[in-house]
Formats: structure tokens, C-alpha cells, sequence
């Protein structure tokens, strides 16, 4: 495994995976700007909610040290609009998250204007090393849910490249590859329309040695049907505290078919992806370039103008969850209640 984004602190540069140019080659993005950070995050070069997050406090960073500010005043003003800048996805909740954090690091550091952009440094570095440490934590804490044996069917990308370094759906992946002498296997879906599942979860994971077979997203009701996975488990881009799941497009329907199969289904996140406020009803559902669905590696597959609908999540309610699984523990069948537990030593 290596870092899917870090802070080069010779040069005060942030280096990140093209994960657009996955799993056939292999590049780097090297850069100073933070607009070059946000337009990373919108064409997905880097993507998964604690990379986004991760990117985006590097994104203030880099913009506290751009600013060349002389007062305190100039500074915020410039981080705000470095802010509005990295806000580019409005579905993972990591993203803003990370953003107002480092304006409340800057509205609230003491000392000279050189001093809190260090501090802001600092703290990028800090979001980088808190969701190393959060992924661990969240494999062990999955080890009461994953038994030796198991075959674990995913969605999308929630390995190392969609966090730091280890993943969240990744780390349960992992952590149980470890301890169960690689008794593990996993079922991994394609992921229409972007192929996150086939471009990176398989590459990812037979890089690491883990037994992993490619489906399409069609064919998850046949495999759940034959009796070939144990669990399912998924990422989240947000968690309502209403124990909503909001991912990849796809995961409603591996959850329905999965509860009519009564195979568990798992979501693991960090605390950090955990949204305390937003209502179900007023998340923000990203809608992506039509071409997503009309092309494929550059070519089209249908008819060039047709209408397109192309929602990047989707929502699957509490009653189809079976646990969330966190680096501070899991909340089995989810509730309001439950997940407020997880905030009670905050």
C-alpha cells in the first residue's frame, strides 16, 4: 500500500495519486495551488470521502501559504474564498468538514500571521494522520462482524485510495486478511458508470494478495442468490444521524436485495464522515456529466445526445443497515439515538 495523498514538507508541496489514470498506470500530481487541489477533487483524480477530506485541509494549507497575507484579516478572507474554491462536491460530508475546520483553526491560532499559517500546515498533516489512525481502529472494530471464511462483497472504492493509506471498507478487508491468515475473499461490483470497483478495488486488492473476483453491478442478485458472499460492506461519502447511508450509486439496490437475501449489510466510516445536522431530505444528490453514462473510455455507447440521468449517489434508509461500523465502535440497526452515542465523549 502506499499514501494516496501527503504533505512533502521540504518543499511545501502536496503530492497525490491520479487515481483517473488507475490501474494501467501509475502518476503523481505534485502541486503548490489549491485551486489545483480543487479541480483535483471535482474530476476525480482524487476521490472517497476521507481522501477528499484530507485533500481539502491540504488545499487550505496551501492557500494560507498563498495568500502571503500580512494580517490576520487578509488571511481569513483569503482562506474563505480558498473555501468556496474546495467545496466542489456537495454529496461527501468529509469535504466541508475538512474546510471548516481549518477556518476555525485560523479564526481561533494566536500569533503572527506566519505562525497560524504553520499551525494550518500542521493541521492538514494532523487530518491525514487522524484517518491513518481512524482506519485501523475501524478493521478491529469490524472483527466482531467478520468471521474466517467470509467472502465480502463491496461497491465502489473504499480502499487505501479512497482514504490516506488504509481504507475504511479497505481496512476491514485488511485487518481481517491479517488476522485470518488470508482466509478472506472478496466480491468486488464494477461500479457504472465511473468503474471504481473494477479500475480500483481489484487492483488494490490483488496488489495485496486478497482473493477478489470482478462482477458487474447486474449481477449482484445471482451472486447473493448462488450463496457467494457473507456480508456486504460499504463505504459512505455521508452518514446521517438518522443512520441514513449516503454512497455510491447502486448501494440502495445492494442493500435491497441483500436484506430480501438476508445477507447483512455494513457501511464503515470514520466519525469524521458522520453528518450530526442534514435532515435526509436535504442532501445534496451530486449529478455528473451525462457523458459518464453515454461513453466508455472515450467512446460512445449510445445514441450522443441522449437524455441522461446521472445521480452519483444514491440513499439507503436505516431499516436496510445492519450495523455502522466506526473507529469508535459499531452501532448495530442504527438509530438517532444510537449514532449520538458515538458524540457523547466530544
Amino acid at each position: 500500500m502506499f499514501r494516496t495523498i501527503e504533505w512533502l514538507d521540504d518543499t511545501s508541496e502536496v503530492r497525490l495519486v491520479d487515481q483517473t489514470k488507475l490501474p494501467l498506470t501509475l502518476e503523481h500530481i505534485i502541486t503548490t495551488s489549491h485551486e489545483r487541489i480543487a479541480k483535483s477533487i471535482k474530476i476525480m483524480e482524487i476521490r472517497g470521502a476521507p481522501a477528499i477530506g484530507a485533500a481539502a485541509g491540504m488545499g487550505m494549507a496551501l492557500a494560507a501559504i498563498e495568500s502571503k497575507a500580512r494580517t490576520t484579516g487578509d488571511l481569513m478572507e483569503y482562506l474563505e474564498n480558498a473555501a468556496v474554491t474546495l467545496n466542489t462536491r456537495p454529496t461527501a460530508f468529509n469535504l466541508t468538514w475538512a474546510t471548516a475546520r481549518m477556518l476555525e483553526v485560523a479564526k481561533t491560532a494566536e500569533g503572527s500571521v506566519d505562525d497560524i499559517v504553520q499551525r494550518l500546515v500542521e493541521e492538514a498533516k494532523e487530518i491525514a494522520e487522524e484517518d491513518v489512525r481512524m482506519s485501523r481502529n475501524m478493521g478491529e472494530q469490524a472483527l466482531s462482524l467478520i468471521k474466517p471464511g467470509y467472502t465480502i462483497q463491496t461497491i465502489c472504492n473504499a480502499g487505501s485510495l479512497a482514504t490516506v493509506h488504509l481504507g475504511t471498507v479497505g481496512a476491514v478487508v485488511r485487518v481481517a486478511h491479517e488476522k485470518y491468515d488470508g482466509n478472506i475473499k472478496v466480491y468486488a461490483a464494477e461500479t457504472r458508470p465511473r468503474q471504481q470497483g473494477a479500475k480500483l478495488t481489484v487492483f488494490e486488492f490483488m496488489e495485496d494478495g486478497i482473493d477478489t473476483t470482478l462482477i458487474t453491478d447486474g449481477m449482484i442478485g445471482t451472486v447473493f442468490r448462488e450463496g457467494r458472499v457473507d456480508c456486504c460492506v460499504v463505504g459512505a461519502d455521508r452518514i446521517l444521524r438518522t443512520g441514513h447511508v449516503i454512497n455510491k450509486i447502486g448501494t440502495y439496490t445492494m442493500a435491497i436485495t441483500a436484506k430480501y437475501h438476508k445477507i447483512p449489510f455494513y457501511s464503515v466510516v470514520p466519525i469524521s464522515t458522520i453528518d450530526m445536522v442534514t435532515d435526509p431530505e436535504d442532501v445534496v444528490i451530486e449529478e455528473r456529466d451525462p457523458d459518464e453514462i453515454r461513453m466508455i473510455n472515450g467512446q460512445y455507447v449510445t445514441v450522443p445526445d441522449a437524455k441522461v440521468y446521472n445521480p452519483a449517489f444514491d440513499m439507503t434508509p436505516p431499516d436496510l443497515v445492519d450495523a455502522i461500523i466506526t473507529d469508535r465502535g459499531v452501532v448495530k440497526n442504527p438509530t438517532e439515538e444510537k449514532m449520538r452515542k458515538l458524540f457523547e465523549s466530544d
